[in-house]
């Protein structure tokens, strides 16, 4: 049985590069480092791509809510101006309904 000791008094050494010339342990730690850095560029890139998606939905969804907004409000005024008073009156008279002292203003209830 092994103890930490033995682990650490052996030196990590990878099959067949005992004998290997220092220039393919620097070609193999350079190429691992450049792997490392591209990994890392490949994920920053993706994240800031995802983020520049996201902010264009969120402006298309906030120009929708704006036209949303105004359409509700012109609503709301097309609403109040039918129902006026003076309109409904007027409406009334020339339906012959009622006379316009008949239209009484009980308060616009939304």
């Amino acid at each position: 049985m092994s103890t930490v000791a033995d682990f650490r008094t052996r030196a990590r050494r990878l099959p067949g590069l005992d004998a290997a010339a220092p220039e393919v342990r620097t070609l193999l730690r350079f190429l691992g480092v450049m792997t490392f850095i591209t990994a890392a560029v490949s994920v920053h890139l993706w994240t800031r791509m995802q983020v520049r998606a996201t902010a264009l939905k969120l402006d298309h969804e906030r120009s929708e809510l704006v036209r949303a907004q105004t359409y509700h409000d012109r609503l709301l005024v097309e609403r109040t101006m039918l129902r006026s008073p003076g309109r409904l009156g007027a409406l009334a008279v020339s339906l012959d309904l009622t006379a316009p002292e008949a239209v009484v203003d009980v308060g616009g209830t939304q």
